[in-house]
Parts: structure tokens; sequence; C-alpha cells
């Protein structure tokens, strides 16, 4: 599984219970430097793409939990996977290129977020994470959970 965009590791939460048994999510963020695309971590047909409005909060704040945001869910081989594109304090605009039924490849752009913001990845059961807090990661390079 690669990383969805590239940034630092904000946190990395684990036990929480979602639709596929228990769910890990890893909260990437960019700062303004960062390259602002957003990738498939893995191969996979788009289930559901779902937009919501809400606060244009720092994105490496707990807070931004409630910011505008875009969750793509993959069907994958794996299990369901999210991944979620949330604006930032200076973001506005979240471009999503793909649409529900599309197949996508790991590493496939699927949309940008601009400006500094943040994107989450949930990590289906079954995988090992290769990074922790404070890791650096690159969009489609880094590798962030293997099959255990």
């Amino acid at each position: 599984m690669v990383s969805p965009a590239s940034g630092r590791i904000l946190r990395i939460i684990e036990g929480k219970e979602g639709e596929e048994g228990k769910e890990r999510t890893i909260s990437i963020f960019m700062h303004l430097y960062n390259l602002h695309v957003t990738v498939a971590p893995l191969d996979g047909v788009v289930r559901g793409i779902t937009p919501e409005q809400g606060t244009y909060k720092p994105a490496f704040m707990r807070i931004s939990d409630f910011n505008t945001k875009n969750t793509i869910v993959l069907d994958t081989r794996y299990g369901a996977i999210k991944v979620v594109q949330i604006a930032g304090f200076f973001t506005r605009r979240i471009k999503c290129e793909v649409e529900e039924g599309q197949r996508v490849s790991k590493g496939e752009r699927m949309g940008k977020i601009c400006f500094g913001s943040r994107v989450d990845v949930s990590v289906p059961e079954g995988f090992e994470l290769c990074v922790g807090s404070g890791a650096r990661v690159r969009c489609g390079k880094t590798v962030i959970a293997v099959l255990s």
C-alpha cells in the first residue's frame, strides 16, 4: 500500500470499529511546499464519493476533522478503504478527478487539494504498518503498509 499523498504523518489512529472490522487510519499533513496530488494507495474500484462542507481550520490541528472534505471509498481485493481529502486553512478547493465505478491502479491520480491540507487513509485488516508518526512520505512512492 503506497502513500496517497506527500507530507508528514501526523498521527495513526488504531482500533476504531468500521464497516470492515477494526479500522486504522493514517493522517498525512501536506505543507504548503508539498505536492498536493492525491493518488490511489491500492488497486480498486471507486465505490463512492462523498463531499462534505465544513470549516477551514489549519489541517495539522485535530479540529480540522470538521473541515470541508471529500471522502473516496475504494473497493480493493483486501476490503474497502477510505481516502479522505481534507481542506486546510488556505485551501478553498478540493478537486476530485475520479467517478463512481471507475477502476484505479495503485499510484494513479485521484485528485488534488489546493495548498496546505491533509489526507487520511484507512488501512485494511491484514496489513502491517511501515510508517510511524512524524515520518515523511511521498505520494505514490512511499510504502506505508504491507500485507502481513
